[in-house]
């Protein structure tokens, strides 16, 4: 099965047809959430479970603040988009060869109906009007809900109200834990009260609104979680405070910060109620691979002190079975497969259909885990609709599961589980 790498996407069918263009003029959008009709879906099950879920918003559970428009888009940054690289050098020689990027190229010039090239895409983009066109991508998303992590933002990001307003998507935040951690610890004399401040602040946005938290564990320590050593703490946090007081940015890293921190924030997060996403597996190069399996928070989900807690892993891969086992055995661990679908190309795919086989479909979430850029919203909604289907047309032609089981299912991952976990209301 290959629908995650097909040339666009039938995840949002259409029933008219258009004939492709290679000018690069701007068009009127048509009116309903849609994609390109170049790809074939691996089965005809598959293709019946796209269609039935056409009028599912879903709710991504985890993606990052758009850049304010209007901007000119050059293409290195549109490669950029589609890797987690840092080193520009990937993005100047070597992103145009990966799968991932070649498949969303496709995707996104079947959007445009212009010509499947990268030069194409960005002529019709940068001649376009930005707002016009990003509301007309965001719209084949097909989204009813985002759940931003803002803690990735920067001066040319919009704000979560902003951001509601100019593409009339409902916005829901989610904290990002270290990034309010580190803006405590200058004024905090003591490691205690410095994670009191913590709490008090994440009690202050759930009350304002915020829905989770985040944390990324994973890039600044590890996540074998391992019991807090209150002298490595005290070292930590004084040396931490300290360039915090210089004016430098006191970045938390390693396990006695780190893993104090998110224990703590794991106790809050139970007593609100909401849930808590942990970055797992792949991510840029600032993180340790090795380090990032989601088998080493254990402790979140047997010690009595966290009972309750809802724990949403995020990305997972190449984690992904180590993902779905837990959430086979443990009631409140739940996953998604952001990030590893569209960017490990055909093994997304194949991500979808592992995961499936361990974890209940009422415990996968659908996120794109996109940020900046409208195009990396549209390219991950319609590869996971296709991988989703796939997955579950292929049990269904198995005889595993009956068409309106497997229907339900998808609509449990693209809506009903997030808003459920995250206790949303329509």
């Amino acid at each position: 099965m290959s629908s995650c790498c097909g040339p666009s996407a039938n995840a949002f069918p259409r029933h008219t047809s258009r004939s492709k263009s290679s000018t690069s003029t701007p068009s009127r959008p048509p009116t309903k959430p849609s994609s390109s009709d170049s790809i074939s879906i691996s089965t005809d099950a598959a293709g019946e479970l796209l269609q039935t879920w056409a009028d599912q918003p879903a709710i991504d559970h985890h993606c990052h603040p758009l850049r304010r428009w209007p901007f000119q888009l050059s293409a290195v940054e549109l490669r950029g988009a589609f890797t987690e690289a840092l080193d520009s050098q990937l993005a100047e020689r070597h992103v145009v060869n990966t799968v991932a990027y070649q498949d969303a190229i496709r995707r996104i010039a079947g959007e445009l109906d212009c010509k499947p090239s990268e030069s194409a895409i960005l002529t019709y983009r940068n001649a376009a009007d930005a707002a016009s066109y990003a509301r007309r991508l965001l719209s084949r998303t097909a989204t009813g809900v985002m759940l931003v992590d803002n803690g990735f933002a920067t001066a040319e990001s919009f704000t979560l109200p902003e951001q509601e307003q100019a593409i009339g998507i409902t916005q829901r935040q989610i904290i990002r834990l270290e990034t309010l951690a580190e803006n405590l610890i200058r004024d905090a004399q003591e490691p205690r009260e410095w994670l009191s401040a913590v709490r008090a602040v994440l009690r202050a946005d759930v009350e304002r609104g915020a829905v989770g938290v985040k944390t990324i564990c994973a890039y600044r320590a590890t996540l074998e979680l391992q019991p807090v050593d209150t002298d490595a703490l005290g070292v930590a946090f004084s040396a931490t405070r300290v360039r915090a007081q210089r004016g430098e940015h006191p970045r938390l890293s390693g396990s006695a910060l780190c893993h104090a921190l998110l224990f703590e924030a794991a106790q809050e997060c139970r007593e609100l109620d909401v849930p808590l996403q942990v970055h797992c597996g792949f991510g840029d190069p600032d993180e340790d691979l090795a380090e990032t399996s989601p088998l080493g928070l254990r402790p979140l989900f047997v010690d009595p002190t966290y009972r309750g807690l809802r724990v949403a892993l995020l990305h997972c891969y190449p984690y992904h079975r180590q993902a779905a086992y837990l959430c086979s055995v443990f009631p409140d661990v739940y996953m998604d497969l952001s990030l590893t679908i569209p960017f490990a190309g055909l093994e997304g795919g194949r991500a979808m259909r592992e995961a499936l086989g361990l974890c209940p479909t009422t415990k996968l979430l659908y996120a794109s885990d996109a940020s900046r850029y409208p195009e990396v919203f549209l390219v991950a909604a319609a590869a996971h609709r296709e991988a989703l289907a796939d997955a579950l047309g292929e049990l269904v032609d198995r005889g595993i599961m009956d068409k309106i089981t497997a229907s339900n299912a998808g609509r449990q991952v693209l809506a009903d589980n997030a808003k459920r976990v995250y206790h949303l209301t329509d």
